[in-house]
């Protein structure tokens, strides 16, 4: 009997898969029962049990400034307070990182450690209190691929995702690469951007930059244990080995977590293993690597149709089927055949030599490789597209401090990736009798070479008294692959590799040669202190978004012969797409105390180029063009205050639409009255607050998220109902009060009075005329039990 070579990738790790956290518990027996985490779990509550000991004093590793020299004691002071633990009372975002102009927002850790969940494992969660950002997930833990996000109404598609400023994780493949524990601060930059952030293939949502908690001055150590609603279980532990006489000093982590699926069937399953090492040599250069194994699997989710979500009391629990039918139309819907798993791992570097107090270079090398493999239902039969890319690349950066109290930065960033969407091969299985995939044929084979994209960029930053003014310019250069697809009629269920051997006619209509971009990405800030508390800051940059060539050459594959026709093959309609191109405005006033900050932010911007479906009758067809625009504006108000010793709130609430400029054709004879309309999937109207009060060890969040209504379709005639939801986190800390190590008790719930509400939509933004709607999550209730030492 046949089976998808996504069995074959399952069978090779096996059921529940194996890392170094799993020989270390389980032994070397990697076949052992997926019923047995129990134990294992098990053992690791006594673990922390164990743990218990006299604390030992944390420091964070001594960072090396860019610029004016520091003394080592002052550096290791600099880096405690920037990724410092949380401590009680502290605010879970802030709105005040830097005197930079840009709108940036920073969660800190005690922001992750709540919002992030019980899981620690999506970055995206973290983000929950910060305005204009909308996050949603299928399940509450956030270990599902079924989420979603947008910043200022753009989606996560053009999200410019970085970690300590590096674009290491690629388009597919999107789980996040570390656990939150091993995260410091989390920047989000959702206007304008400096020429040295953004990295990557697209920023015109913005930027998300992962800070990582890098190895600490003091031997140290964690260990947690979460167990939750679905069955729910997590086990993490770090390890920090403090700085060695060698003037080493590393971190090793290990995590696992698993849950089932709160409705259906199916389950999502994450194992993480990472590591940092920083060494010191001489007192000029240091040298940081860093690394991460991360495997991920989950069962989908399955969306609503609009209909379905006009009665979630009936509705709200459908999901994939759990049994077979016989029927292959409706078995291809059963639960086990939809299902994503992601094995990545990445490693990169910080190599920074200061030339002396006042310039330094810094390169960052690093390297990405994801494999795995997306089983979804397509019409009657079920579509394996299994994946396996890689991104290798770096920068290099030289930065001087000058004698006027000046900062100039010289920076290069390349990188190329092989492959890429749009998918190189896909097949067709339909579902038997008996519960197994039976190979159908091949739907989709292509060759690709090296996309290549490539930056020199610049900035400069100038301090006239109380006036900071900063500017920069990247050059954003990228070569598309040569994309080549091949009949594939007659060809049997081979692997990739092997299908050659079989000699697959090349189509001549379905190439599309290679093509470079260039786009040139001014910006330039200004902020001047008003006064001891008040300062105002004015800002504009040009940002990019990635073409997404994949729907493109569907549509071309889908009715090769009506384009044929009238004279257009695959490489005409790749031409037709471009690169969009984001001119955004930010102005703000930023109020700031030792216990007060307050941060309202205007902001516009013009999308230009934009990439939608436009129907062209003379072809009789709809594909993809560059040539939709729209206008954004808004207004976010971003807050923290230490209202006193024991409470501390913070909030946002964002007032913001995103309309399209003109209306554009949908059929033969037809318009989609879409000018001036609100953009799908963002709220006109949002509001978070966060309230923490905490007093003898005792700490309690709860945490209001309201959205206004939203609209599913770019004509607004499907609109989902607002909703508010309650979020409630407690947590004890007990074991100093007793003379052992720092002990702490935790517990929560989301969605505390089981709201029933629609959370993501799965809108993209080239599609208008098509979307699908996600159930919120009920109420889910969680504990977990963490020992430091």
């Amino acid at each position: 009997m046949d089976k998808p070579e996504a069995f074959y990738i399952s069978s090779l790790y096996g059921e529940c898969g194996a890392d170094a956290w799993t020989w270390l518990v389980m032994g070397t027996n990697q076949k052992t029962h997926c019923s047995e985490r129990s134990k294992i779990y098990g053992v690791s509550f006594l673990a922390l049990l164990g743990a218990a000991s006299p604390a030992c004093g944390q420091e964070a590793l001594p960072a090396i400034d860019i610029g004016v020299a520091t003394p080592r004691a002052d550096r290791a002071k600099s880096a405690d307070d920037r990724f410092r633990s949380a401590h009680p009372g502290d605010a879970l975002s802030d709105p005040a990182t830097d005197n930079a102009p840009t709108p940036k927002s920073s969660v800190t850790r005690a922001g992750i450690e709540i919002l992030g969940g019980p899981a620690q494992a999506s970055a995206y969660k973290a983000l929950d209190l910060l305005p204009s950002v909308i996050e949603d997930s299928a399940d509450p833990y956030g270990l599902s691929f079924n989420r979603s996000i947008t910043v200022r109404g753009v989606s996560d598609f053009f999200l410019s995702r970085t970690i300590n400023g590096l674009p290491i994780q690629g388009i597919v493949g999107g789980a996040d690469l570390f656990d939150l524990d091993d995260i410091g601060r989390i920047d989000l930059y959702r206007g304008s951007v400096p020429a040295n952030q953004g990295l990557g293939f697209s920023n015109a949502a913005g930027v998300l930059d992962l800070n990582i908690l890098p190895p600490k001055e003091k031997l140290s150590g964690m260990i947690s244990q979460g167990v939750g609603s679905n069955g729910f279980h997590r086990t993490f532990a770090r390890i920090d080995s403090g700085r060695l006489p060698t003037g080493t000093s590393f971190f090793i982590s290990d995590s696992m977590s698993d849950a089932d699926k709160w409705k259906g069937e199916g389950d999502a399953r994450r194992k993480n293993v990472a590591f940092g090492l920083t060494q010191t040599l001489g007192d000029k250069l240091e040298v940081s690597v860093y690394g991460v194994h991360n495997d991920q699997k989950a069962n989908a989710y399955r969306p609503l149709t609009f209909a379905q979500t006009q009665n979630l009391g009936a509705t709200a629990f459908l999901d994939y089927n759990t049994g077979i039918t016989g029927k292959s139309s409706v078995d291809a819907n059963y639960y086990a055949f939809n299902q994503t798993r992601y094995v990545t791992n990445a490693i990169f570097a910080e190599i920074a030599y200061r030339i002396d107090p006042t310039q330094s270079i810094i390169a960052k090398p690093y390297y990405w490789r994801n494999s795995g493999y997306q089983q979804t239902a397509a019409g009657a039969n079920v579509r394996l597209w299994p994946i396996s890319n890689y991104n290798l690349g770096g920068t290099i950066e030289y930065r001087k401090h000058l004698p006027w109290d000046a900062d100039v930065l010289l920076g290069f960033w390349a990188q190329s990736t092989e492959p890429e969407p749009p998918p190189l091969h896909q097949k067709l299985y339909a579902a038997t009798a008996l519960g197994a995939l039976s190979f159908s044929r091949w739907s989709t084979l292509a060759t690709s070479d090296t996309h290549k994209l490539f930056s020199p960029y610049t900035q400069y930053t100038q301090t006239f008294g109380p006036t900071t003014v900063s500017g920069g310019l990247r050059l954003h250069i990228e070569s598309t692959p040569n994309l080549q697809y091949f009949n594939t009629a007659g060809l049997p269920d081979v692997g990739y590799a092997d299908v050659w051997s079989l000699n697959p006619a090349p189509n001549p209509n379905a190439r599309a040669p290679e093509m470079t971009y260039y786009e040139w990405l001014p910006n330039l800030g200004v902020r001047h202190r008003l006064s001891e508390e008040w300062s105002a800051s004015a800002s504009y940059s040009r940002k990019v978004g990635r073409p997404d060539w994949g729907p493109q050459a569907s549509s071309f594959l889908g009715a090769e012969a009506a384009f044929l026709a009238k004279g257009i093959n695959l490489a005409t309609l790749m031409g037709r797409i471009r690169p969009e191109t984001v001119d955004a405005v930010d102005v703000g006033l930023r109020y700031q105390t030792g216990d007060l900050t307050i941060a309202p932010t205007f902001f516009g911007f013009w999308t230009h180029k934009k990439e939608v479906l436009v129907y062209d009758p003379d072809v009789g067809q709809s594909y993809y063009q560059s040539n939709a625009a729209t206008v954004g504006r808004g207004f976010e108000l971003e807050t923290s205050w230490k209202a006193t010793d024991w409470l501390t709130l913070t909030g946002s609430a964002t007032i913001a639409a995103e309309t399209y400029v003109a209306d554009i054709a949908a059929g033969a004879t037809s318009t989609m009255r879409i000018g001036g309309k609100q953009t799908p999937y963002t709220p006109r109207y949002s509001a978070k607050l966060a309230a923490t009060y905490h007093r003898d060890g005792f700490s309690i969040t709860p945490i209001l998220r309201y959205n206004s209504k939203r609209y599913g379709l770019a004509d607004n005639s499907q609109s989902v109902s607002p909703f508010a939801i309650v979020d409630i986190n407690a947590s004890y800390e007990f074991g100093s009060r007793l003379g052992l190590t720092p002990m702490t008790l935790s517990a929560g719930m989301t969605n505390l009075f089981d709201h029933r509400y629609i959370s993501a939509i799965s809108v993209t933004e080239t599609n208008l005329n098509s979307t699908s709607y996600y159930v919120g999550a009920p109420r889910t209730i969680f504990a977990g039990l963490s020992a430091s030492f």
